[in-house]
C-alpha cells in the first residue's frame, strides 16, 4: 500500500522530531564488557571456610574439546562438511547413534543443514523476516528451521550494532540520524526496505528478547535430538538446609529456562510430562561489568543455576519432603491450642449471645404474614419477580472458605512439579554416581557462552542436609568456554557444534554407549 508513496514521506519519518522539535538523536551504543570471576580452590575444600565454602574453581577460555566430558560427541566438522553430495545419504545413516529414549540421534545431513541455515548473511534474513524484495541480482533466502531465531535477531538489531556489518555500516546511519553528516555519506534508502535500524540501547534491550533468541538458537539442536526448551511450571529454588537443627531452611529463587526430554510415550507428552532437565539456559541483563562486584555476582548467577540443575537433576528416586514437615507450626492449631472462635467477616455475620431466640408464636404470625402477601400478590397482576438470592459465601456450617483454609494445619506449597519426571539423564554412573556434569548456556549482552561444572555427590548432600559428620568436599570444577558472538556467522556456527555435543553427551545411549570408559576423569 505504501509502494507509490513519495520519498518525501519517508524521510519526514526518518527524521523525527522530539515534540518540542529538536531533532531526534539516537543514544549510542552500549559498549561491550564481559565479567572475568575466575575463583580458585584447592582439590579438597574444608568445610566451615566461608569463601571456599562451594569450592568453585573456574577454567576460563575452555575449548570445546575440553568443556565437554568426551569430545567425541562433538561433530567432526572437516569430515561432514567434506562429504560429497553422492555419498550424503550412506554417510548420514553411519553417522547417527543410538539415543536414551530408543531413538536415533541425527546424522551429518541435519547437521549440514543447521549450518546452511545459521551460515545466511543478516541482511538477507532480516529482508526475508521483513517481507522487503531481495537485492537485485540476489534470490531471497530460506531461513526453514532458522526463521525463529533470525526473526528474534531482527529484533535484536534495533538494540544491539550489528558487528556483521562494516564499521562504516555501523556508523553511517546513526552519524545520519544525529545530523552528524561529516565524513559519512548521507544514506538514501527509503525507512521502509532499511533492515537495521536502532532505536535503543543495548541496556535498554528487554529480558524476554535475550530470553527468545536464546531459546530459538537450542531449539535448533533441541528438537532433533527429541528435547525441547521450557519454562519450569514452578519457580526454581536453589534449596539450601544449614547445619545446625534450630537453623530454618532458605532458598535462592532463579529465572530460569529448562532443557528436557520429551518422553517417546504418547500419552505422557500430551500430558505435557517432561524428563530432566538435560541442562539450563540462563540470561542476564545486566551490561557493565566493570567492577570486580558485577564481575562476581554474575558468576554468583550462574552458579546458583549450575547448583540447581543438579539439584533437580538428584531427585531421581527420591520423594519430596515438604518445607515444614512434622514442625509446631504445620501441626499445633492456631491460638496455641485453644478452641479460638470467629475471625473477620464470621465476626460480623455470627448471632449476637443478648437477642432472643424466635417464640414458636412469632413464627406462626410471620408465616401467616407470607401467605397473605403471596395472596394478594396474585390478585394485583403483578408480575414483577421475586428478589434474587444473595451470593453464598459461607458453607452451610456458618464458616466462609477463606476462613476454613486458615484454619487448616498444611505445610506450604510443594516445590516440585507434579508434571516433571526428574532423571539425571546422561550422568554417568546413573543415579547413585559419584558426580554429575550440569551444563549451563549463559547469555549476555549478544553473547552466548557454556559452562560445565563437576558437581560432587558430598555438595549435594550438603546443601540438602547441612553436612552430618562430613569434613572436607572435593572442589566444584566450573569449565567457561568463550563468548560466542551470534551476530557473526562463524561464531553462531561455533557455537551450533557445543550444543551439538552437548545434546549427544547428554542424549547417549549409556547402557551400550561404553562412554565412562573413554572419558577422561580428570578433565
Amino acid at each position: 500500500m505504501f509502494r507509490n508513496a513519495p520519498d518525501s514521506y519517508y524521510s519526514a519519518a526518518a527524521s523525527a522530531t522530539t515534540p518540542d522539535g529538536a531533532p531526534r538523536k539516537i543514544p549510542p551504543p552500549t559498549p561491550l564488557t564481559f565479567p572475568s570471576s575466575t575463583p580458585q580452590a584447592p582439590e579438597r575444600v574444608p568445610l566451615g571456610e566461608t569463601p571456599l565454602a562451594l569450592g568453585i574453581h573456574v577454567i576460563p577460555n575452555a575449548s570445546p574439546q575440553d568443556l565437554l566430558p568426551d569430545a567425541s560427541y562433538l561433530p567432526p566438522v572437516e569430515e561432514w562438511t567434506a562429504i560429497p553430495q553422492d555419498g550424503l545419504e550412506a554417510a548420514n545413516a553411519a553417522s547417527k547413534r543410538p539415543l536414551n529414549n530408543g531413538n536415533k540421534s541425527p546424522g551429518v545431513q541435519t547437521y549440514l543443514e543447521r549450518r546452511k541455515e545459521l551460515s545466511i548473511d543478516n541482511t538477507a534474513a532480516f529482508r526475508t523476516i521483513r517481507r522487503i524484495p531481495a537485492a537485485p541480482g540476489t534470490h531471497a533466502p530460506r531461513l526453514g528451521n532458522a526463521y525463529e531465531f533470525y526473526k528474534n535477531l531482527e529484533v535484536f538489531s534495533s538494540y544491539w550494532v550489528d558487528t556483521s556489518l562494516p564499521k562504516e555500516a555501523n556508523s553511517s546511519p546513526e552519524a545520519t540520524e544525529n545530523g552528524n553528516a561529516e565524513g559519512s555519506k548521507q544514506d538514501t534508502t527509503p525507512i521502509h526496505e532499511k533492515t537495521h535500524i536502532r532505536t535503543g540501547t543495548g541496556s535498554q534491550t528487554p529480558a524476554e528478547y535475550r530470553q527468545g533468541l536464546l531459546a530459538s538458537f537450542v531449539k535448533l539442536v533441541a528438537y532433533d535430538f527429541g528435547c525441547n526448551v521450557a519454562f519450569p511450571r514452578v519457580e526454581p529454588r536453589l534449596h539450601l538446609h544449614p547445619p545446625s537443627p534450630s537453623s530454618p531452611a532458605s532458598h535462592i529463587p532463579a529465572t530460569l529456562t529448562m532443557i528436557y526430554r520429551t518422553p517417546t510415550d504418547r500419552n505422557s507428552a500430551r500430558a505435557g510430562i517432561v524428563e530432566g532437565p538435560l541442562a539450563a539456559l540462563s540470561c542476564r541483563s545486566t551490561t557493565s561489568f566493570t567492577t570486580p562486584l558485577d564481575s562476581n555476582l554474575d558468576l554468583a548467577r550462574e552458579i546458583v543455576a549450575l547448583l540447581l540443575t543438579a539439584q533437580q537433576r538428584n531427585r531421581e528416586g527420591k520423594a519430596e519432603k515438604p518445607f515444614g514437615d512434622g514442625k509446631w507450626w504445620t501441626s499445633v492449631p492456631r491460638w496455641g491450642g485453644g478452641k479460638g472462635g470467629p475471625i473477620g467477616k464470621e465476626i460480623e455475620s455470627s448471632p449476637t449471645p443478648t437477642a432472643p431466640p424466635p417464640t414458636t408464636a412469632d413464627l406462626v404470625s410471620d408465616i401467616k404474614a407470607r401467605i397473605e402477601g403471596f395472596g394478594s400478590g396474585l390478585g394485583s397482576g403483578d408480575n414483577k419477580r421475586p428478589p434474587q438470592k444473595k451470593a453464598r459465601t459461607s458453607r452451610p456450617g456458618g464458616t466462609m472458605q477463606i476462613y476454613d483454609n486458615y484454619r487448616k494445619m498444611l505445610p506450604p506449597s510443594s516445590t516440585w512439579d507434579r508434571k516433571a519426571r526428574y532423571m539425571a539423564i546422561g550422568k554417568v554412573g546413573g543415579a547413585q554416581g559419584e558426580w554429575d556434569d550440569v551444563f549451563l548456556v549463559s547469555c549476555i549482552n549478544h553473547h552466548i557462552g557454556f559452562l560445565r561444572a563437576r558437581v560432587g555427590k558430598g555438595l549435594l548432600d550438603e546443601l540438602e542436609d547441612g553436612g552430618k559428620g562430613r569434613q572436607a568436599l572435593d572442589r566444584t570444577t566450573v569449565w567457561r568456554s568463550k563468548w560466542y558472538d551470534v551476530f557473526l556467522a562463524e561464531e553462531r556456527i561455533e557455537a551450533m557444534d557445543v550444543v551439538w555435543g552437548i545434546m549427544a553427551w547428554s542424549m547417549r545411549d549409556t547402557l551400550n554407549d561404553g562412554a565412562a570408559e573413554r572419558m577422561d576423569v580428570d578433565r
